[in-house]
């Protein structure tokens, strides 16, 4: 009986994934994806609605792609794995202990998860009042710290203080909340993902803060511990008041993750319309500018750890011609 519910459950989900594609026949005159994105408060939000909108234009009448609002990339990752969403955004790092079943992904591995494209790099700087005195990491244990639960940029910062057996007194809260404790003292340090931040501008122009930075012995121990999941990257000299010469800090890749069961073509031809505007895409974005999303297969083979699509493969090496590391090819064409 337990077996029979099973199959009819499996069933239904095929179904109810199928119908969410729509009719691939040759017959069907267009095919329905949605794209899961963020919250619409999320400045990230316009990023997938760029591509959402170069992928329409470019294909009329065959593919529709509609943008759907989620709680964050974290989430992105569950509606993928659920097939409530056929494509979406998430940290590279954490799609890959997705795609392995590790870390928060124990014994939750999704081996259908695939990629479209490297994405870009953000930093994640860690800041800290100046009256605070810290000037190292290390200097955080005990330190009152602002921690906002379910945001990316938190998961890799509390993955990174635990690598480094560093525990601050993280008080929860919410990133609007999180600039007011900054500001009234209720907190010494906090993190922030993105380049120039609006939220640290808005700090500095309150008060004295520093920018931590971080080394690559730190992001070694990191990966030692919880394996690929740190990065890091160059941050100019000025990019705020506190930055006064160039210096590494945390960062993350957030990339694009697609279920292996889309169409082949579909991939194909998604991949095909970001690639031949992503000039005018990265342009209208500062994130995607700062972060080299310009150079997708570059970063897809700097930073991917999870195999791309086979429509992706097809493009990037039928089309511009690339040789496809053997990590980023997926399993079933291995198997071809």
């Amino acid at each position: 009986m337990k077996r029979s519910l099973f199959c009819v459950g499996l069933f239904l989900t095929v179904l109810a994934f199928l119908a969410l594609i729509g009719d691939t026949t040759e017959a069907a005159k267009k095919v329905y994806i949605k794209w899961g994105a963020t919250s619409v408060r999320s400045g990230l939000y316009a990023n997938t609605v760029a591509m959402a909108k170069v992928v329409n234009k470019a294909y009329p009448g065959e593919i529709e792609v509609t943008v759907v609002e989620t709680g964050g990339f974290l989430e992105n990752l569950s509606r993928l794995q659920r097939k409530a969403i056929h494509l979406g955004p998430a940290d590279a790092a954490a799609g890959y202990a997705n795609y392995m079943g590790i870390i928060d992904y124990q014994g939750k591995a999704n081996p259908n998860l695939r990629t479209l494209w490297g994405g870009y790099i953000t930093p994640i700087h860690i800041v800290v009042t100046e009256k605070s005195g810290i000037k190292d990491i290390k200097q955080l244990n005990g330190v009152d710290f602002a921690m906002n639960p379910g945001t990316t940029s938190g998961r890799v910062v509390e993955l990174f203080f635990k690598a480094l057996n560093i525990t601050p007194n993280y008080k929860m809260m919410g990133i609007g909340a999180s600039v007011d404790a900054m500001k009234s003292g209720v907190v010494k340090g906090w993190y922030k993902a993105g380049y120039k931040d609006s939220a640290i501008l808005d700090l500095e122009a309150n008060m004295d803060i520093r920018i931590l930075p971080v080394n690559k012995q730190l992001i070694d121990q990191f990966n030692k511990v919880y394996p690929g999941q740190g990065l890091m990257m160059e941050i100019p000299a000025g990019l705020f008041k506190s930055v006064k010469k160039p210096q590494l800090s945390l960062a993350y890749v957030v990339t694009d993750f697609v279920d292996k069961d889309v169409p082949e073509d579909v991939v194909f031809k998604i991949v095909k319309a970001v690639w031949e505007n992503r000039k005018e895409i990265v342009g209208s974005l500062a994130t995607l500018k700062e972060g080299n999303f310009e150079d997708m297969f570059g970063m897809a083979v700097k930073y991917g750890n999870v195999p791309l699509h086979p429509g992706a493969v097809k493009f990037y090496r039928d089309v511009l011609k690339m040789k496809i590391p053997d990590k980023l090819i997926p399993p079933e064409m291995k198997k071809k």
